[in-house]
């Protein structure tokens, strides 16, 4: 018995490509496409998909809202977003509302046909570019937890958020109305904890902590 499938994305002609690529394979069945959020919510009431193929930026509805409203109506569907984005944000949403699978529009074909696959069998499947997200996530969070970002003080933070701007301990001073040595002290408090004892490293560590954006970063100096 084929797989049922329903096919959520707003751009005809892709959708027209894709039901191809589908069909080609022989195991799967599309039973109903949508092209906006509100039309997928109704076809997956009323056809009960096994999988559903959805963009993350649907009309109406976003793709996100679908999964989640889905689920809470007790679908039992499993979802494989097939996306233009792959923000690192958008993928966490994703996995976050209950996604099974997470695929780039840019991947190849064969990659959609194993991610079809994978998830249809329970498991997960994540585009590369996807898992890189995936990874740097969880080592961020192992990184918070251990010890980094969370063991600064909301004063250390907004040192180390100055430092890898690129203003001076004097700077700093006058900016906060603190001394100089005072700044000097948390620099050094900083680096103790973070175990980062270069401009370099803290200007990245700003970065992947969030406090700093990498487009306002001209060059690293040590």
């Amino acid at each position: 018995m084929s797989t049922r499938i329903i096919l959520a994305d707003n751009q005809l002609l892709f959708r027209a490509a894709v039901v191809a690529l589908i069909d080609r394979a022989g195991r799967y069945e599309i039973v109903g496409q949508a092209s906006d959020g509100d039309e997928a919510l109704a076809c997956i009431e009323a056809l009960a998909p096994e999988i559903v193929i959805l963009e993350l930026a649907l009309p109406q509805v976003t793709g996100i809202e679908v999964v989640r409203r889905a689920k809470q109506e007790g679908s039992r569907a499993r979802f494989l977003f097939l996306s233009d984005s792959d923000r690192r944000q958008d993928v966490e949403e994703a996995l976050q509302a209950g996604a099974d699978g997470y695929v780039v529009k840019r991947d190849s074909t064969s990659d959609l046909l194993t991610a079809i696959e994978r998830v249809s069998c329970g498991q997960i499947h994540l585009s590369p570019s996807a898992t890189i997200h995936l990874v740097e996530m969880a080592l961020h969070r192992n990184e918070v937890a251990q010890g980094g970002g969370a063991q600064l003080s909301k004063r250390e933070r907004e040192v180390l958020r100055m430092v890898a701007e690129g203003l001076s301990n004097k700077e700093i001073a006058a900016s906060l109305s603190l001394s100089v040595r005072t700044i000097d002290s948390h620099r050094a408090a900083i680096m103790e904890k973070l175990g980062i004892h270069k401009v370099s490293g803290l200007v990245r560590y700003a970065i992947r902590i969030g406090l700093l954006a990498p487009s306002l970063v001209a060059c690293l100096t040590d």
